[in-house]
């Protein structure tokens, strides 16, 4: 992923992040993302049980390849799978909103 890509979505991750979570829940519950090349993976965190650290639980895991960004989900095994529900698309903001809306009940 180019640097003009990474930086475009981060501002979108940025504006994703402050405009769901409000500031009285940001302190039991956040979103993160990492990046790994051309891997994007959204991590739900929360406090741990005694309040010393964060727990992350990953959600979904974006992929950008030659025909735009595929969306895979994680099973219970912990291996990630693509979800043919969700069509490739060059939209980011678009696979952003399929997986936050959860509307196939998969995140």
């Amino acid at each position: 992923m180019d640097d003009f890509t990474k930086k475009r979505i981060q501002k979108v991750l940025r504006h994703y992040m402050e405009s769901t979570i409000g500031e009285q829940l940001r302190s039991k519950r956040s979103v993160g993302f990492a990046f790994d090349g051309d891997e994007l993976t959204m991590v739900e965190q929360r406090p741990s049980k005694d309040g010393t650290r964060w727990i992350e639980l990953p959600v979904a895991q974006f992929r950008l390849d030659a025909g735009g960004w595929r969306v895979y989900g994680l099973d219970s095994g912990g291996s990630w799978h693509l979800v043919p529900e969700i069509p490739v698309s060059e939209n980011f903001e678009r696979q952003l909103e399929r997986v936050t809306g959860n509307d196939l009940g998969i995140f």
